[in-house]
C-alpha cells in the first residue's frame, strides 16, 4: 500500500470508531438517569449516619453543571462500550503488517484486553462502597457531606478507569513473555518484587488511597500474576514436548 493508501485506510478506522463511540454515547445519553442511578448504587448503600441532608442524591451549583455532568457520563460509557469496535479496527489497521503468528494472537489479545478492563472496573465498582464510607467518616463528627455531582461522578470515573487500565498490565507482561523478553524462570523468582509492586501500584494509581479499594486491586492484579506465570509455564510445556516429539522424529 502507498502512503495514500494508508492514510485512507486509517481514516476509514477512525471514522467507524468514531461512529461507533457517538452512537453508544447517544444511547448513553438517552438513558442517563438508569445509568446514574447504578452509579449511585454505591453511596446510597452507606447508612444514613454517613450522609449528608440531601441523602444519596448529588447536588450542583451552576446552570450548566447538570448538562457538563450528563456530557461526562455519556462519554466515559461511550468510550468504554464502543471499546471492542475501536479495538479491533486498531488491530484490522495493523494487521497486514504481521506475521501469520503475530495474526494469531491479535484477536485473543482484543478480546482479553475488553474483558481485563472489565474485570477490573467491576471489582472497583463493587469496593467503592468501603472506600467511600472510610473517606466519609475521616472528616469526624464535625463535617457533613454534600456532594457535588461532577466531583463525584469524576471521582467516579477516576476509579473505574483506573482499575480498569492497570489490569491491563497483566496482558502486557503476558505477551512480554510470548516474544521471551521475559522468563518463565524470572517471573517465578521476582514473585515477593511483584506482591509489594501490585500494592505500589494500588497506592499510586487509586484517587481514594483508602486500604479498601487498595486492597481491592492489588491482591487481584497478583493473582492475574500467578495466572501470567502459569500460562506461560504451561506453553513452554507444550513448547518443550513437540520438541520433543520432533527430535525423535528426526
Amino acid at each position: 500500500m502507498t502512503v495514500i493508501e494508508h492514510l485512507t485506510e486509517l481514516r476509514r478506522r477512525l471514522v467507524i470508531s468514531l461512529a461507533t463511540f457517538v452512537g453508544v454515547s447517544v444511547v448513553a445519553f438517552l438513558f442517563f438517569e438508569p445509568i446514574t442511578d447504578f452509579l449511585l448504587r454505591p453511596l446510597c448503600a452507606l447508612p444514613a449516619d454517613r450522609l449528608g441532608p440531601q441523602g444519596c442524591r448529588l447536588v450542583f451549583t451552576g446552570p450548566l453543571e447538570p448538562f457538563l455532568v450528563r456530557l461526562k457520563v455519556t462519554a466515559l460509557v461511550g468510550l468504554v462500550g464502543a471499546s471492542p469496535i475501536w479495538l479491533y479496527q486498531l488491530w484490522a489497521f495493523v494487521a497486514p503488517g504481521l506475521t501469520a503468528k503475530e495474526k494469531r494472537y491479535a484477536v485473543p489479545f482484543v478480546v482479553t484486553s475488553v474483558a481485563l478492563f472489565l474485570v477490573g472496573a467491576a471489582i472497583a465498582y463493587l469496593s467503592l462502597k468501603l472506600g467511600l464510607k472510610f473517606l466519609l467518616a475521616l472528616g469526624g463528627e464535625n463535617f457533613v457531606p454534600f456532594l457535588r455531582a461532577d466531583s463525584y461522578l469524576t471521582f467516579l470515573a477516576l476509579v473505574l478507569l483506573g482499575f480498569g487500565v492497570t489490569f491491563e498490565l497483566p496482558l502486557l507482561l503476558f505477551f512480554l513473555g510470548l516474544a521471551g523478553i521475559v522468563s518463565v524462570e524470572q517471573l517465578r523468582r521476582q514473585r515477593k518484587i511483584a506482591f509489594v509492586g501490585a500494592f505500589a501500584i494500588a497506592a499510586v494509581v487509586t484517587p481514594t488511597q483508602d486500604p479498601y479499594t487498595m486492597t481491592g486491586m492489588a491482591v487481584p492484579l497478583y493473582a492475574l500474576y500467578e495466572v501470567v506465570i502459569g500460562l506461560l509455564s504451561l506453553r513452554a510445556r507444550r513448547a518443550s514436548r513437540r520438541a520433543q516429539k520432533a527430535g525423535r522424529a528426526a
